[in-house]
């Protein structure tokens, strides 16, 4: 165990500490963490939509989620360009090169003019969940350019012009190149960029799709997160898969298809009970401990696992632990493999319904984004228990040997 730790944190926490820190990686983990506020007020026309199904006369608000986290592409191609400026210190460039991305992603949708009514035609769906990895390689492409075109400018400094005045002709370059290059992809090649690059990351989303890679992208979040390396730097990847994936589901149930994305936004309720590696029954079984550590660590922290707030517990009693990290790694095999399999057989419903409330407890969230399925809610129980039997002989050796510790030491004070 020992020789695994050293091997991790020497070779391993050091990329992912790499990746993490690198320019282009932190601007679009910080994109889409912008975007959060907006899927949350999702959740709004969810659990309106539940109460509609009990008085059916009630108004539909469905838009307010259309215009929130419909638009969450429309957003992202904003924000990377943004921030990317904002980090290079060019924050006179920084909105123009917003809205160059947006410019150029609406550009890239290649609109069709109806001949009767003489307006434009879009496919809103592309302006959201469905459009984020196309969002995220035009945002990218138009921070690039923008940072090489950074210390541009016609004027010198010492020029009598007012400085928004040079920011506009400065910036005029920038925008062309995007815009040209667009309009090159689209209109003259005649390529569609969203199916392009759909397929392009075809083999990344085809494998999280599968069980393997729920159990691999499970098992790496937790294992990383063993070694102190929190899940939130898997985030702008997950996030982005898991946010088209349900969109694609809610599209497929409305045009009346098989939903077939099962690693869509929320399968990590059924995996993260209590936070990352389902610790809520372990919390419970802390408040028994017979180590005084661990007890009051129990107290502290069962009501943050209630609603998925694990840190304290996780860096407190599981981190570099080596009694809890077979359980870590038996607990992300068998939760992620047994709710794909339950999934894909039809005993429980494949997440569709947008509700971005990772603080809610898992069974509210189950019922609410599978559309109000009780076998969801049920999953999220069985999966508790099964973590419940894993995290217990291990918590109680772990327990045991703290407890002597403790005993050791009080008898070295004396």
């Amino acid at each position: 165990m020992k020789r695994i730790e050293d091997w991790i944190q020497k070779h391993l926490v050091p990329i992912v500490k790499k990746i993490s820190d690198n320019f282009w990686f932190s601007i679009v983990a910080d994109a889409v963490l912008y975007i959060v506020p907006f899927s949350m007020v999702s959740a709004i026309p969810s659990l309106w939509s539940i109460v509609r199904k009990f008085l059916p006369s009630l108004p539909d608000i469905t838009p307010i989620s259309t215009y929130s986290f419909g638009l969450i592409g429309l957003f992202v191609v904003f924000v990377i360009p943004f921030n990317a400026l904002e980090k290079l210190g060019r924050k006179d460039r920084a909105t123009i090169a917003g809205f160059t991305g947006m410019g150029t992603f609406l550009l890239c949708m290649h609109m069709v003019q109806n001949p009767q009514t003489g307006l434009a035609q879009i496919n809103i769906n592309n302006l959201g969940a469905p459009g984020m990895f196309t969002a995220i390689v035009i945002g990218l492409l138009v921070a690039i350019i923008y940072k090489l075109m950074a210390k541009f400018s016609f004027f010198k400094d010492d020029s009598p012009l007012p400085d928004f005045v040079k920011n506009w002709f400065d910036n005029i370059i920038a925008i062309v190149v995007c815009l040209f290059i667009g309009w090159l992809l689209v209109d003259e090649c005649n390529l569609n960029i969203f199916t392009l690059v759909t397929l392009l990351m075809k083999p990344v989303t085809g494998f999280a799709q599968s069980i393997w890679g729920v159990i691999t992208i499970t098992l790496l979040q937790n294992v990383f997160y063993f070694f102190g390396v929190s899940g939130w730097v898997f985030t702008p990847v997950t996030r982005t898969i898991t946010q088209a994936a349900i969109a694609e589901n809610a599209a497929a149930l409305t045009a009346g298809r098989k939903m077939t994305n099962i690693y869509s936004f929320g399968f990590s309720r059924y995996t993260m009970i209590g936070g990352q590696a389902c610790t809520l029954p372990l919390a419970l079984m802390m408040l028994f401990s017979k180590s005084r550590k661990n007890k009051v660590l129990g107290k502290a922290t069962i009501l943050p696992s209630l609603f998925n707030i694990n840190e304290p517990l996780f860096y407190g009693t599981v981190v570099n632990n080596p009694f809890m990290f077979i359980p870590v790694v038996l607990i992300s095999i068998v939760t992620s493999g047994l709710s794909w399999i339950i999934m894909h057989f039809g005993f429980a419903s494949i997440n569709h319904v947008m509700f971005d409330m990772s603080f809610a407890p898992n069974v509210v969230s189950a019922y609410v984004m599978s559309g109000g399925d009780w076998r969801n809610v049920i999953l999220v129980c069985v999966n508790f228990i099964i973590a419940a039997l894993i995290w217990y002989p291990f918590f109680k050796v772990s327990d045991k040997f703290e407890l002597g510790k403790e005993q050791k030491l009080a008898k070295d004070n004396e």
